[in-house]
């Protein structure tokens, strides 16, 4: 094990786990939301649904760069959307080798419960929350995201 007696050091590391400790606390309750309303789907596909609700249509490795997936692991999810009719794969007007991932009807339908379930999600555990202190995490976290993918 690596003993660490720098002080900013074991904050950087506690600011880690913390980013860590909260995605996987939020991906669960909206796992269990999903679950308890008996949507049928998975949060991994609800991700790819909330991509295409905030844009018109969107090809697979847009939406794999949004959801930090590979474009391989993202087929599958995308088929099964498709097959619950959720979404529609449709023809790139401006390169017929691109696929456009686009939102049927029912699929808009979908977003609209994950605006509910979001909507609950805020009232329940984020509107006490100071804008400001989340203004300055969210600037905080895409410098530091920045520094490390510039590092590289």
């Amino acid at each position: 094990m690596i003993e660490i007696e720098n002080s900013n050091m074991i904050k950087l590391i506690e600011l880690i786990d913390s980013i860590k400790d909260i995605r996987f606390v939020i991906q669960s309750y909206f796992k269990k939301k999903l679950k308890n309303n008996d949507l049928g789907i998975t949060v991994e596909m609800f991700e790819v649904l909330i991509v295409l609700s905030r844009r018109n249509s969107v090809n697979q490795q847009q939406i794999a760069d949004t959801v930090r997936k590979n474009k391989a692991n993202l087929t599958p999810i995308i088929d099964k959307l498709s097959a619950k009719n959720l979404v529609l794969r449709q023809e790139d007007g401006s390169d017929r080798r691109n696929k456009l991932i686009i939102l049927t009807e029912e699929g808009k339908k979908m977003c609209s419960v994950y605006n509910a379930m979001f909507e609950e999600f805020y009232v329940k555990f984020i509107q006490n929350i100071d804008l400001n202190n989340v203004d300055k995490t969210i600037a905080m976290l895409k410098n530091l995201g920045k520094q490390v993918s510039g590092s590289n």
